[in-house]
């Protein structure tokens, strides 16, 4: 078996102690806490899934018109995040206009 060619192990992420699941409906909202602690999540979602996640907010939604930037606006598809702290961030939000299901996994 070949080696992983990384220079140490903890290059290799670590499964999570704590993962929070969401069933998607289509077009509505669902709010997530942020775990106690936490500072780093990973998002993964199931196949043709497009979702928006807006951080520190409840109220995630689908742009319905294009935005030169604002710090309402939502993020399609990310992968992991680093969310600074539960200080900084106490919660997030997700919104699909098709149903599905996203798994959000948390680090310290």
């Amino acid at each position: 078996m070949k080696t992983s060619g990384l220079l140490h192990p903890t290059e290799i992420i670590v499964s999570p102690d704590y993962v929070q699941q969401a069933v998607l409906v289509a077009n509505t909202g669902q709010a997530f806490d942020v775990p106690t602690g936490a500072h780093y999540c990973s998002f993964a979602a199931s196949q043709s899934v497009d979702f928006w996640v807006r951080y520190g907010s409840t109220a995630a939604s689908i742009p319905t018109t294009s935005s030169t930037g604002s710090s309402t606006n939502a993020e399609l598809n990310p992968t992991a995040r680093n969310i600074g702290s539960t200080a900084a961030t106490t919660g997030l939000s997700l919104i699909s206009g098709s149903a599905g299901y996203v798994t959000i996994s948390w680090y310290i």
